[in-house]
């Protein structure tokens, strides 16, 4: 049986998701230069520009390789990869063969791209990974699936270099924030619990599966029991965790956003070789999870898009809700019972706040479009 389309609840088509979909993805990646896409060219490659900060993350080039890979855009898919290789990937040092997590963009300064700091955010290399996997099958190229394969087995193995480790706690088996050493710690939204069922089905290590087992019950922590909310940055434990130099990373966020992501794609994503005990286990989680966090929100319209984990106020002025977060709230609602009247009830205004939101535009319109982005596939299935 075809899964319901959550948009059916507000009357919209698969057609019309469809044409919003492709709509958002004209704009962001091929829109106005001065106020709408985020994606450039440079010779052959495509690269994303975070806009407010002027400068390429390897999140926004592993974001846009998994867009364009699930959309089947292969020509974009492999600009953006062949600019990640190039620029972004450490091919000798300590930081080999990871990522670069922030990368400067040619100015007086410098005539061409520059690693701005060499170290390795694990959130990317999980979704380039994730996103050579998926083009590897829909672009019928095995040279994709090799070097995720080597990438994954790196982010695992990776000998110690420095004060460079592997990406994953060996002990806890769960990702790190940081392979730098003292990183110690934790974000819940690197658990990405969808792709490490992806990269067990592709490596058949089975490692990755206890690392989903983990992680399911680390987020269990993470997750406040009343709220819903988790913190940017967390304990393995999955206690809040504050830092020196990020004083808010304590509390619900811009990172955090993305936890109700995660757990839509693990919920609705198909992939072979999970235990279906675990997988059952991690089902009736993820929903009582997503109902505990759209209550929370639904019973502050219009809410806030920060807050500390227990619901009480954010100790800076938080921001109004955003693009990005109202994105992330709407791709939970395919996590519940639809067929429901009371879910039911509850989804639709996360819907209809989703499908009436623009795309992102202006300054900031990286992080919060590529989320919007992000969400209107995961709503698609």
């Amino acid at each position: 049986m075809k899964k319901m389309n959550p948009f059916q609840l507000i009357e919209k088509t698969d057609a019309q998701v469809d044409e919003k979909i492709q709509s958002a993805y004209n704009q962001l990646f091929f829109g106005n230069a001065e106020s709408e896409r985020i994606c450039f060219d440079h010779r052959e490659f495509k690269y994303i520009v975070d806009i407010g900060h002027s400068d390429v993350r390897s999140e926004g080039m592993s974001y846009g390789m998994f867009i364009t890979a699930r959309l089947c855009q292969e020509k974009t898919f492999h600009a953006l990869w062949s600019f990640t290789k190039k620029f972004l990937q450490n091919h000798r040092g300590d930081y080999a063969p990871y990522f670069a997590w922030q990368v400067g963009i040619p100015n007086k300064d410098h005539a061409n791209f520059y690693k701005m700091d060499r170290g390795a955010a694990p959130d990317g290399e999980e979704y380039i990974a994730a996103a050579l996997l998926i083009a590897a099958k829909n672009f019928n190229n095995p040279e994709y699936k090799r070097e995720a394969v080597e990438l994954l087995k790196q982010m695992l193995y990776k000998k110690t270099s420095g004060k460079v480790r592997p990406m994953f706690d060996k002990e806890r088996a769960m990702v790190r924030f940081s392979p730098m050493e003292g990183n110690d710690y934790t974000d819940p939204s690197y658990h990405t619990l969808s792709f490490y069922r992806l990269f067990a089905d592709a490596t058949k290590n089975p490692i990755w599966n206890r690392i989903y087992e983990k992680s399911i019950a680390y987020l269990k922590k993470a997750m406040h029991p009343e709220t819903g909310l988790s913190a940017d940055y967390s304990e393995f434990d999955g206690s809040p965790k504050l830092t020196d130099f990020n004083p808010m990373s304590g509390f619900f966020s811009g990172d955090a956003w993305r936890v109700a992501l995660n757990l839509a794609l693990d919920f609705t994503w198909e992939i072979p070789g999970t235990r279906e005990a675990l997988r059952e286990d991690a089902k009736k989680f993820e929903r009582k999870a997503i109902r505990r966090l759209l209550k929370f929100f639904a019973a502050r319209r219009p809410y806030m898009a920060d807050y500390n984990v227990d619901g009480s106020g954010f100790p800076k002025n938080a921001r109004p809700q955003t693009a990005g977060l109202t994105a992330m709230n709407a791709a939970a609602t395919s996590v519940l019972d639809l067929s429901s009247t009371e879910d039911a009830a509850l989804a639709k205004p996360f819907l209809l706040d989703f499908w009436n939101t623009p795309v992102p535009t202006g300054t900031w319109r990286y992080y919060d479009g590529l989320l919007y982005l992000l969400g209107l596939l995961a709503l698609k299935g």
